[in-house]
């Protein structure tokens, strides 16, 4: 597919977290433990309310993306606009941004007309010392039709449990929290036991936050839903982005890393992607996992 690229989108690194040992232990996280600057698992820090990069999307189906870089700790980025096909993830086109300058707005075009149906749209940026740049945006586009309006749904029973062992149920979605609700389901098992995909699908984001999610994994799944996986053992992950993996394939091991008091996963469910704008939302995980726990 040929494209051109006439202007740059930015993205923003989020700090470094000071790294924290997993503590084990038996309890799930209770309520008071969560810092003002934290909501739902995970710590943006001080500017909580701003993503990685701004993406704008246009023209379909022939596409128009536009990024902006907002990154501070570089004035350089290497950037990649990536399309993604769901359900599935199967990239179907891509745009070397090459060196992109942090702050000015980039344009690209894809030449060839999207087919109809669902995809995500996102950003692949690192800077010259090769550290990948953090919540970086992936939007979800519908290309309407005359045969296909919809992708085709997924059923529930068709996913594999995430956790691959005993495991109990704990803190439930919209359980109360300090400022904030509880936006995951924690699930409670014996440390190490692995974490697994519940669908195929592509991981968007894996990263550390000490004082809230700890090791965490972010997947893009073939339903076009988001999920996120908190708590792992450090140094556990077996994914890295943009990394295809298929149902059942493990991401990490359970653990009680970051806010934590003992080990257990919390795990959300997001529709319009993980985080990516303000249309993103958290959703209750329970009766898919429930109807995976059954399969």
């Amino acid at each position: 597919m040929l494209v051109r690229a006439t202007t740059l989108v930015a993205l923003l690194l989020v700090p470094a977290a000071v790294v924290r040992a997993d503590t084990g232990g038996v309890a799930a996280p209770g309520s008071g433990s969560v810092k003002p600057d934290e909501a739902g698992g995970i710590a943006y820090g001080a500017r909580a309310d701003r993503p990685a990069a701004l993406l704008r999307i246009s023209g379909a189906p022939k596409l128009r993306v536009s990024v902006r870089i907002t990154e501070q700790r570089a004035s350089v980025v290497i950037a990649r606009v990536e399309v993604l096909r769901m359900p599935g993830s199967r990239r179907v086109a891509q745009a070397q941004l090459g060196r992109v300058r942090v702050g000015r707005t980039v344009v690209v075009r894809f030449a060839r007309p999207l087919r109809p149906g669902h995809y995500i749209i996102r950003v692949h940026a690192h800077d010259g010392a090769g550290h990948q740049l953090r919540n970086v945006p992936r939007v979800p586009l519908v290309v309407h039709g005359r045969h296909h309006t919809q992708a085709p749904p997924v059923a529930a029973a068709d996913g594999v449990f995430p956790v691959a062992g005993p495991h109990t149920y704990g803190d439930r979605f919209g359980a109360p929290r300090k400022g904030y609700s509880h936006q995951g389901q924690d699930i409670l098992g014996a440390r190490g036991t692995p974490i697994v995909a519940p669908l195929s699908g592509t991981i968007g984001t894996t990263g550390y936050q000490a004082s809230a999610a700890g090791e965490y994994v972010e997947l893009d799944a073939s339903d076009g839903h988001s999920y996120f996986f908190a708590h792992c053992i450090r140094h556990s992950t077996l994914v890295a982005p943009g990394q295809a993996v298929v149902a059942g394939a493990q991401l990490c091991s359970l653990g009680a890393t970051g806010d934590a008091t003992g080990p257990h996963l919390h795990f959300e469910e997001w529709v319009g992607g993980w985080r990516v704008d303000a249309a993103s939302r958290p959703i209750n995980p329970l009766p898919q996992l429930r109807a995976w726990d059954h399969a």
